[in-house]
């Protein structure tokens, strides 16, 4: 599994949104402080928002804010919300795609890398990382 440029981009903005605490930031001033183009962020934004991660809201004091508490959003669910479900193998995601299921030995350990992956992302709250 790779992590994307576009999911760096992502977490340094809900680190931010975090150490912020209860009002909304604006995109254009989050863009700015964490070094993320401007329209790269509006993309972001609307993942994270389409993600349930985010809340948006317009107007003079409007921007955006965590949807939830740092401690109950993780690592993991910021990067499935960028780049989908973690995964380190082409086979684990999409079983139809290897000719070879059922018969590998390997298939086995790929799932276990994305489980262990997974729970580890999965054990890394914003909160956690505030440090």
């Amino acid at each position: 599994m790779d992590v994307t440029r576009r999911t760096d981009y992502a977490i340094r903005i809900m680190l931010a949104l975090a150490r912020a605490g209860a009002g909304p930031l604006s995109v254009r001033d989050l863009a700015e402080r964490q070094g993320v183009p401007y329209a790269f962020a509006r993309s972001i934004q609307r993942d994270l928002v389409s993600a349930g991660l985010v809340v948006s809201r317009r107007g003079a004091q409007g921007g955006i804010l965590l949807a939830r508490p740092a401690d109950a959003i993780t690592l993991l669910d910021v990067v499935e919300a960028i780049q989908g479900r973690v995964s380190c193998a082409v086979c684990v995601s999409d079983p139809a795609w290897c000719d070879r299921m059922g018969g590998c030995s390997v298939h086995r350990v790929w799932q276990e890398v994305d489980r262990l992956t997974s729970e580890y992302l999965g054990g890394k709250s914003l909160a956690s990382l505030l440090g």
